[in-house]
């Protein structure tokens, strides 16, 4: 686990595990509500421990990538100039990349 990874373990780490686990939502629209549905990613809007996780989560994400990225708050970037069917291929492949390395 990146968190362990990072010296964060112990009662800590267990302290984290629950507040991710376990989370449920419902939306309210018009005084109706929909039914209750398991949250199986993401943390808290407008917590505080939110933005330090997404931080340690993606600080590897340069790693898989060739072409350039932009990080900012909670949104991602990959881009190339495209000029060429090699230009295609390395983006494809950056894209090909990120996806293998949302799956670890």
């Amino acid at each position: 686990m990146k968190l362990a990874a990072h010296g964060i373990v112990g009662n800590v780490l267990m302290w984290i595990q629950d507040w991710l686990s376990n989370r449920k939502q419902h939306v309210v629209l018009n005084g109706c509500f929909s039914e209750w549905r398991d949250v199986i990613s993401g943390v808290l809007q407008g917590s505080v421990l939110g933005p330090l996780l997404f931080i340690i989560y993606i600080n590897n994400i340069d790693d898989c990538v060739v072409g350039k990225i932009l990080k900012f708050a909670d949104d991602t970037k990959i881009y190339h100039t495209v000029y060429s069917d090699e230009d295609v291929s390395a983006l494809q492949s950056d894209l090909h990349n990120l996806v293998e390395w949302s799956k670890q």
